[in-house]
């Protein structure tokens, strides 16, 4: 019987998928028994072609009650613990190459994607959560500039989308290696992983989904390779123990939303489209009545970015979800997402508390320019509404932004609902510590 835990493998093409081993208790209590299986063959897009010629990947979903378990000689997670107390979270962390902008991929400093996994591992963290945007190479590096990043090639000249195995395997796959190996990872999907930039190899590679192989494969359109647009996929939760003794131990449930699309900075016609991925969460968390509820989404719903980006405009980002999700946020304890390359909290009134991680290894933005606006989400900075389809949320009560490289741990404390959630550098030295008792969040 499945965990609801999956085992992925990424290999050279054609070696073979390798067998998963480990041990398991069939009943509890038991005797540990051994279980021996091969690896499944994932589906590849057929027209992605020479883009992911490189690499196979191959699945299998672990038995529940594993004890232990290896994929060939390398050990990997097993299980989740009965009780979770540590996760660590993370969000936008791949290296930026554009034909605009070229980050200094090979330095550990301007990108510290590699340093930031180790130090997570170190933590020993019971679960990591990813929030999405994985993949920013999303050109050949450029001649001039191969001592940033030589491992960034171009992808193949019939795809209309610019991922390819080798930009996956350097983005992501090597830099993420301690994570692989530390804990059970939970992968959202990021606006980077759209079909048309990332999303053929995010659903090959990441998807954690055994259905979801050929969600962006290209097809042909007139004779044109075509991939699709607005292509959401379902709504989905898990539900965990959680607690920091077995006395305060509690149920909390994560209710997870792919939001890759959508306009950070008008509500059009994509906020309706949108709008059934937040009705689905919230019915769930209303039917299952768990103690404590977070929404996982990669755009913010209560998002900001710096008025040097803004300028004359709204510095509230994600227009479209925040409309898509009004009047369905009531039952969550915390909005957690990335997106905007900083670390933020936000607070609006009557709501529950954002935490925006969005700061573990891609470009951050710029570092100033951030105060608390005197104009609430969907709002213009005169106050009024940015949209007749939407109402105008209230000026916020509190903002706390951040702008240096770094990651998340969170621990529950005694009572439910309530979390420290450790913010940390590169270097894994904490810089701030946020409380977030009951919905509201703050920091210092």
């Amino acid at each position: 019987m499945p965990s609801g835990l999956l085992a992925r493998a990424v290999i050279a093409a054609g070696a073979g998928c390798p067998l998963l081993t480990g041990t398991y208790t069939p009943t509890q209590p038991s005797a540990p028994q051994e279980f021996a299986y091969q690896l499944r063959l994932r589906e590849k897009p057929e027209l992605a072609g020479a883009a992911y010629a490189a690499i196979d990947v191959c699945e299998l979903a672990l038995p529940k009650n594993a004890l232990t378990a290896m994929i060939g000689k390398t050990s990997i997670p097993a299980n989740l613990p009965a009780r979770i107390d540590e996760i660590a979270l993370l969000g936008d962390t791949g290296c930026r190459v554009t034909s605009w902008e070229v980050q200094d991929c090979a330095n550990t400093s301007n990108w510290p994607l590699a340093r930031i996994s180790r130090n997570i591992a170190k933590s020993r963290s019971d679960v990591t959560i990813h929030l999405g945007d994985y993949f920013y190479r999303e050109t050949g590096c450029p001649q001039t500039q191969q001592d940033f990043c030589a491992a960034s090639p171009p992808a193949p000249s019939n795809l209309p989308a610019p991922g390819n195995a080798y930009g996956w395997i350097a983005d992501a796959l090597i830099p993420m290696q301690p994570l692989f190996d530390a804990a059970p990872m939970l992968l959202l999907r990021g606006n980077h992983e759209s079909c048309t930039r990332g999303g053929i190899g995010f659903f090959l590679i990441f998807s954690p989904d055994l259905t979801t192989a050929l969600q962006c494969a290209p097809t042909l359109v007139n004779g044109v390779v075509t991939v699709p647009t607005n292509d959401i996929t379902p709504t989905w939760h898990t539900k965990w123990t959680v607690g920091a003794t077995d006395a305060t131990a509690h149920t909390f449930d994560l209710e997870v939303i792919d939001n890759a699309y959508g306009n950070d900075n008008v509500v059009d016609a994509f906020a309706a489209t949108q709008r059934p991925s937040y009705v689905a969460a919230a019915k769930n968390v209303a039917k299952t009545k768990p103690d404590e509820a977070w929404l996982l989404t990669h755009r913010p719903i209560f998002g900001m970015v710096t008025t040097q980006f803004a300028g004359a405009g709204s510095v509230w980002s994600s227009a479209d979800q925040t409309s898509a999700s009004q009047g369905l946020l009531g039952n969550y304890n915390l909005l957690l997402a990335s997106h905007i390359h900083v670390a933020q909290v936000t607070t609006i009134p009557g709501q529950p508390s954002q935490l925006v991680i969005g700061n573990s290894g891609t470009y951050l933005d710029a570092v100033t320019g951030y105060p608390k606006p005197t104009y609430g989400p969907l709002s213009n900075p005169d106050g009024t509404a940015l949209s007749p389809l939407a109402a105008p949320y209230p000026a916020p009560s509190s903002v706390w932004t951040d702008v240096r490289f770094g990651y998340v741990i969170a621990t529950p404390k005694a009572g439910s609902s309530s979390w420290l959630f450790d913010q940390r550098d590169q270097r894994g030295q904490s810089f701030a510590k946020c409380d977030l008792v009951q919905r509201t969040m703050s920091c210092k």
